[in-house]
């Protein structure tokens, strides 16, 4: 199998995720360091691949140490030779723009989507997270489930999106909204997005 490029994340309120509020959303922080995947591909010699957000990585060629810290992290090679259909996707966290997370957080893989290639689609939270869990994996877990939810819903959930951030240091980069059963208008299955306006000044 070759690299599957993760989804764009697009702004709350924009056309592409137009109605995503309708049915029931899974609110989850949003962390700021590097996107990461990891997936098997059979036709290779040694078929334990990774990926960054736009690119298939190698170990000489690599990503912020991601590949080469997967090949080492034996709970994420063990559950992908026992579930080679499944394409892990999370959050590599690295430094970028935020610096206030728990000094033991770092450098450590938070899985926040599971895409199944026998069924063509990425797995709710249910469906994946449970033998995440169990097998030892780090996932990120939602802050809120909100059925039929308002803008204002979501964006009291920023007050609570300071996953793995130290006390006192504010909140994390904002939170993604999940509708597994919802796809836009154009067919796309999409999640949307919600930015702290912390995180933007020192994006900016």
């Amino acid at each position: 199998m070759s690299f599957i490029k993760y989804q764009h994340l697009e702004r709350y309120g924009n056309t592409e995720v137009e109605g995503i509020e309708v049915g029931t959303c899974y609110v989850f922080p949003k962390l700021d360091g590097t996107n990461g995947s990891v997936w098997m591909d059979k036709t290779k010699t040694i078929p334990f691949s990774c990926g960054s957000r736009n690119r298939e990585l190698a170990l000489d060629n690599d990503n912020a140490g991601f590949m080469n810290a997967m090949v080492d992290d034996n709970a994420i090679v063990t559950y992908m030779f026992a579930n080679p259909e499944y394409v892990l996707y999370g959050e590599w966290l690295v430094p970028h723009t935020l610096k206030t997370y728990n000094d033991d957080a770092w450098r450590k893989f938070y899985v926040f989507d599971v895409f199944d290639r026998n069924k063509e689609r990425l797995l709710g939270y249910d469906e994946y997270s449970h033998d995440l869990v169990r097998a030892g994996i780090n996932i990120i877990a939602p802050i809120a489930i909100i059925k039929n939810g308002t803008e204002a819903h979501f964006t009291d959930c920023l007050s609570k999106a300071h996953y793995l951030v130290k006390d006192g240091e504010g909140s994390g980069e904002g939170v993604v909204v999940k509708n597994y059963d919802y796809k836009n208008k154009y067919g796309r299955q999409t999640w949307a997005k919600i930015v702290t306006n912390e995180f933007k000044a020192k994006h900016h």
